[in-house]
């Protein structure tokens, strides 16, 4: 009996420990390494290794071109699963569904997944000519207003080693390719709060992004874009305070779900 009882004590030990790791990576949202992870939960980095390297072979975390941990696959799909759920899809396409009548151009949800930006969730526009981006299209997280106001929230100097790992394509003639160029435009987002795509992803597409949280629990980015010869940079701007509202109504009641 004593065996079985130190045996079960040990699995629930494990068992708690891989929750912790997860959950200390899904805060950190990219800034700690296998090192840090393990300091923070007091763990010998030996330890801390091999739970992480089953993580990483399970899918559920990864490292990122500077070695930084984040969410793999999997635990990215478990979340994004929760989140779809009915009861959270409903409420955020309520907001969104408002938000596109007001502006009167596509909005949506994106997150960010390694290198690249993903369609969560999206209410489209009622003009017969629209952009569609389907949801699950991957965008590229330096040509995007959201993936531009990601990295825009990153430390300096994880900043700097990303962008110099990453490289910048050029997917349009205004796609910033110039690296100097490039982190200035993201200190210019991260003062002004807002990201912003000026035709930098697709000719003729242009898209305004605001957080979805706080410093504490950003849950993703909120998004409108629109085709620049209707509704140009600046007009979209002018709605900057409506998108806020609903990116504080959408964090709200996902707090309140979650707690």
């Amino acid at each position: 009996m004593s065996v079985s009882h130190s045996t079960s004590s040990t699995k629930g030990s494990t068992l708690d420990r891989v929750l912790q790791v997860i959950a200390v990576v899904a805060r950190s949202r990219g800034q700690l390494d296998r090192e840090a992870v393990a300091e923070q939960l007091s763990m010998p980095i030996a330890s801390a290794n091999k739970l992480i390297n089953q993580l990483v072979s399970l899918g559920h975390l990864q490292e990122n071109i500077v070695g930084r941990l984040i969410a793999g696959p999997s635990l990215q799909s478990l979340s994004h699963d929760i989140l779809k759920s009915q009861r959270f899809s409903q409420q955020r396409g309520e907001v969104l569904q408002r938000l596109a009548d007001k502006i009167g151009e596509t909005c949506g949800i994106s997150v960010p997944n390694g290198i690249e930006m993903t369609y969560f969730e999206r209410v489209n526009c009622n003009w017969p000519l629209q952009i569609n981006l389907a949801e699950g299209s991957p965008v590229p997280i330096a040509a995007s207003a959201s993936g531009k106001l990601y990295l825009a929230s990153l430390e300096q100097s994880i900043l700097e080693n990303v962008v110099q790992n990453m490289g910048l394509s050029e997917y349009t003639p205004k796609t910033i390719t110039h690296e100097g160029l490039f982190l200035e435009e993201l200190k210019r987002i991260r003062e002004q709060g807002f990201g912003e795509d000026n035709e930098e992803f697709i000719d003729g597409m242009v898209a305004v992004s605001v957080p979805i949280g706080s410093d504490d629990f950003i849950f993703g980015y909120l998004f409108c874009h629109a085709p620049s010869f209707r509704t140009p940079i600046e007009v979209l701007k002018t709605y900057l305070p409506e998108m806020q509202a609903a990116a504080k109504e959408i964090h709200e009641f996902t707090l309140s779900e979650l707690a």
